[in-house]
């Protein structure tokens, strides 16, 4: 963006003339800059801070406490990301729950993670009510839960307005946030309660520590999504061995999602499996960048207005 401006203002063609050039052939050049200043403070504050949290490769990492999934390495999730290209959003989960599910006398049969939640809206999660949220989203990845969408067990994809649902009890998991906390002092670690939410207490503040709400039942679907397996995502440059959160066998999978069909700005994400053993959050931004573009073409058409 800067060679752009550069350009635009011929600064690199006075740079490189002797110094003893023309004031007024200066002056059109110096006469734009608080107008260009202006635009470039517009597309500033239009254009969303992007989290500084774990980035490596361009992926924002959430990464987990190592020891506090309930139930053995199985049901140990260990990180979440999340990659913008362009307006493509990409997710990735590393964690001891494969995408079909751990086989389990449970409802369906296995135990399954839950689907992923996105809030951009400016309140926490922690009444079922707020899921309803036209700012809150859903992404249903696993076709092999227990969310019934709509009626529909098979349909994955983004929704929008979503009712939320518990199952934890039908897939022998704990019936509330406090039991699973209750249950061993590892679950409660002082730091990496659920990935970018560092502590318990960050956790109840935005969850609460009542029921939670792993799957959705309704939900009006606002786009598809592409599933992506383990070569995909290394095409990718997804990297969570460069902290250490790396699962056994290959149970690293995600999805991407079109960005345009969301809203701009900063946003969590979490999920849980369906039986709150583990779950993580991550705190990350959709950049609009075609937005960002239309807004420099604006300050630019200004600036040609004004030198008419």
């Amino acid at each position: 963006m800067k060679t752009i401006i550069h350009q635009l203002l011929r600064l690199d063609v006075i740079a490189s003339r002797p110094a003893a050039i023309s004031p007024a052939a200066v002056a059109p050049g110096r006469r734009l800059i608080p107008l260009l200043l202006c635009g470039l403070a517009t597309l500033a504050l239009a254009v969303p801070e992007v989290n500084a949290g774990q980035i490596w490769n361009g992926w924002n990492y959430a990464i987990d406490a190592p020891t506090d999934g309930s139930g053995g390495s199985a049901f140990e999730e260990r990180g979440l990301a999340f990659l913008q290209r362009g307006q493509t959003g990409y997710f990735a989960i590393s964690g001891g729950v494969p995408q079909a599910g751990v086989p389990y006398s449970a409802r369906n049969g296995n135990v399954s993670l839950g689907d992923l939640f996105l809030n951009f809206s400016s309140h926490n999660l922690d009444t079922p009510g707020e899921f309803n949220d036209p700012q809150v989203f859903a992404i249903r990845f696993a076709s092999a839960n227990d969310s019934w969408v709509n009626g529909d067990s098979s349909q994955t994809g983004l929704f929008r307005s979503v009712t939320p649902m518990s199952y934890t009890t039908a897939n022998s998991g704990y019936a509330k946030l406090q039991d699973y906390y209750g249950a061993s002092p590892a679950h409660r670690p002082v730091g990496g309660a659920m990935g970018d939410l560092n502590t318990t207490s960050d956790v109840i503040s935005y969850l609460g520590d009542g029921v939670m709400y792993p799957n959705i039942t309704r939900g009006s679907l606002v786009s598809g999504i592409s599933v992506l397996d383990r070569d995909a995502l290394d095409d990718l440059d997804l990297d969570f061995a460069h902290f250490g959160a790396d699962p056994v066998g290959n149970r690293v999978f995600g999805f991407s999602v079109d960005l345009s069909r969301l809203p701009a700005g900063k946003f969590t994400a979490h999920f849980f499996e369906e039986c709150i053993n583990d779950g993580i959050a991550l705190s990350a931004s959709h950049v609009p960048e075609p937005g960002t573009l239309a807004l420099l073409g604006l300050a630019l058409a200004c600036v040609v207005t004004r030198r008419r």
